[in-house]
């Protein structure tokens, strides 16, 4: 055995017995073994390497500080447009080291620097034609563009790398498991939940020859996160027993290595499930416990401490008992506005209003209800900055290589004063078709994107102001008339409905269940802004489930309120809407029928409606694909052909997911 090598296995022997060796004593002995001049600089980056590998995550900042000692050293060795095999090694430990440092830029959501990286690595391997390490960096960046949510660009990527490494399934042991890991997160972000566990399983099978071969805590933290994101997947197929078991698989991984950041995630998706199936005492322990880790802190580990905070008031406020509901929702607040995340901050806003009402606190939930609507305004504005931020960072990059593609041309034609015209003249028009392509087509995705947006705020603007005021007077009325408990209900159900609406406004697809409910808290209310002139049912065929359907949000509203408010025009009592769902030769209908004066009768409909039926159309019309779609509508009538009501009926686009 050489000297170099038993270096190695001697410094990995003292950390594998020794698990309490703090950190800072793993890099004290890490950089004595490093000081051994008669070490290769080759041997020094495997030693960083593995001690990197085995004794740390990507969440911990020593990993990142042993990268920066591998990136000096590996970038001190290489030369460029050196092909020899020492240099090829090299290369691969400097683009190791570019790849490693995206990823730490993608934690700090500095994308511009991390997309830098992953091309500064990718034309590193690929100028000594190393394509294994390339493909490793070309899977860091799918990984990427998966994090903005842009996994259109990410999938051709990984089914790249993926086709390369199964070509030899038996040499790649390392890098197939990563595809195949990426794959299925991509699959569950996309809500293919079915093709997600596939590939899941795969990964998990993968890395486990991989450990085999190599063991690793590394290794075992990413198949901690591929078992539970199938655990995730159960989840939102609502199987949560199974979804728990796979979870508590996860977790007695991570505890094991101790990553305690991913032990929080995972215990917190635990918590959820365990109160879906009701067991609000095993969730409060689970929580309780995800803040009694001692390693977590508001200053790593903000967003799993806010989860668990909000959470955790969320059940004692279920519970009744609203000192501790409302200690917890006022952490859960202040932790929420640490991590930045608007989704929380949102939930913490939304508990706390329900914690003052429950406390009679009308004030305070009244501040937290303006709070929480100023938070979803927002953020849809930082989604329209986000995607624009996106777009420009693309063409930035892609502006970047082609001026270096130029400077390289222009260096390689110094010689021949013809060829560099020539070539200048072809890449000038070469560049001009470019800049005339991209700016087109830049104008098109900023003109649909305006297009989408205005869309979303009219369909919002679909819930009449009318309807609005009226609500918020009534409201002011029995408070007013000390009839606080009625306004409670009445303002809780007017809360519920609007969050409703301004959430499903921003969702291709809702559940039918989730659309039932939104038709019945509307129909709720607006008897009240009626005084109760007509009752309403709203029915669901037999069979269908309507957790499995989804469909367009809101599609459905502008022919409710249409038939109360012209259909039952001329009723003072007595009036009734029927509502059905029920499906013919697999197509799903809606139905909406009223006893009122019908369509002869009606007066014509006011500017608000015109635009809500015609926005709902054009909609329908989008979704089907059909130009010709039509909203049947018919008179009802009696025996002697006295017109006694009205019906609208349509077709409904859906997806069944099982």
């Amino acid at each position: 055995m050489s000297k170099s090598i038993k270096l190695t296995a001697l410094l990995l022997f003292l950390f594998a017995f020794f698990p309490l060796y703090s950190q800072d004593k793993i890099l004290d002995s890490l950089n004595l073994v490093l000081r051994n001049p008669k070490l290769h600089d080759t041997t020094r980056l495997q030693i960083m390497s593995d001690v990197m590998y085995d004794n740390y995550t990507e969440f911990d900042k020593d990993y990142y500080q042993i990268n920066e000692m591998i990136g000096k050293l590996a970038l001190k060795n290489y030369k460029d447009k050196n092909t020899s095999p020492t240099n090829i090694v090299y290369a691969e430990w400097l683009a190791a080291y570019y790849t490693c440092l995206a990823n730490l830029h993608t934690q700090k959501k500095t994308p511009q620097k991390a997309f830098a990286s992953y091309d500064k690595a990718i034309a590193i391997l690929k100028a000594v034609k190393s394509y294994d390490e390339m493909y490793v960096s070309v899977l860091g960046k799918a990984a990427f563009y998966s994090s903005m949510a842009q996994d259109g660009k990410a999938i051709p990527l990984v089914f790249s790398a993926l086709k390369y490494y199964e070509k030899d399934p038996k040499k790649y042991t390392e890098q197939l498991p990563y595809a195949l890991q990426l794959l299925s997160h991509i699959y569950l972000n996309q809500r293919q939940f079915k093709k997600s566990i596939q590939y899941g399983n795969k990964a998990i099978k993968a890395f486990d020859v991989f450990y085999a071969e190599s063991p690793n805590n590394h290794t075992l933290y990413l198949k901690a996160q591929s078992i539970s994101d199938i655990g995730h997947c159960y989840s939102r197929v609502k199987r949560y027993r199974e979804a728990i078991s796979v979870y508590r698989k996860s977790i007695g991984i991570t505890q094991q290595i101790g990553a305690e950041s991913m032990t929080a995630i995972t215990l917190a998706k635990l918590a959820e499930c365990e109160l879906m199936l009701s067991n609000d005492k095993k969730a409060i322990q689970i929580y309780e416990q995800i803040l009694g880790m001692k390693s977590l802190s508001t200053a790593t580990d903000p967003t799993a401490l806010a989860n668990a905070t909000i959470q955790l008031g969320g059940l004692y406020l279920k519970i009744g008992e609203l000192d501790k509901a409302k200690m917890y929702a006022v952490k859960g607040l202040e932790l929420s506005e640490d991590t930045g995340e608007i989704a929380l901050k949102d939930q913490a806003a939304r508990l706390m209003y329900a914690v003052s009402f429950k406390n009679r606190d009308f004030e305070k939930a009244l501040e937290m209800y303006k709070y929480s609507e100023k938070i979803i305004d927002s953020s849809q504005v930082q989604a329209s900055k986000n995607e624009m931020a996106q777009q420009n960072l693309k063409y930035n990059f892609e502006k970047k290589e082609l001026r270096m593609k130029l400077d390289s041309e222009k260096r390689a034609a110094v010689k021949n004063n013809w060829l560099i015209g020539l070539s200048g003249i072809i890449l000038l028009l070469l560049l001009g078709v470019y800049f005339y392509y991209r700016n087109n087509k830049q104008k098109q995705e900023i003109a649909g994107l305006e297009k989408s947006q205005i869309k979303q705020k009219l369909l919002i603007t679909q819930m009449n102001p009318h309807f609005i005021f009226n609500s918020i007077g009534n409201i002011q009325q029995l408070i007013h008339d000390e009839k606080d408990e009625d306004a409670i209900n009445y303002l809780n159900k007017f809360s519920v409905l609007t969050r409703q609406i301004l959430e499903n406004s921003n969702e291709n697809y809702i559940s039918l269940q989730e659309e039932v409910e939104m038709i019945g808290n509307y129909l709720s209310i607006q008897q009240l802004l009626y005084n109760n002139k007509f009752d309403f049912t709203v029915t669901v065929e037999e069979g269908i489930d309507t957790e499995a359907i989804f469909l367009p949000p809101m599609l459905t509203q502008p022919f409710i309120e249409n038939a109360i408010k012209h259909g039952l025009s001329g009723r003072n009592q007595n009036g009734m809407i029927d509502i059905r769902f029920y499906l013919r030769e697999s197509k799903l209908f809606f139905e909406v029928l009223d006893n009122g004066k019908g369509f002869e009768a009606e007066k014509p409909i006011s500017n608000h409606k015109s635009l809500a039926m015609t926005i709902t159309k054009e909609r329908l019309v989008n979704y089907t694909k059909n130009q010709d779609f039509v909203v049947q509508t018919d008179n009802i009538k009696d025996s002697n052909e006295k017109v006694v009501g009205a019906k609208v009926v349509f077709e409904i686009p859906y997806i069944y997911e099982n």
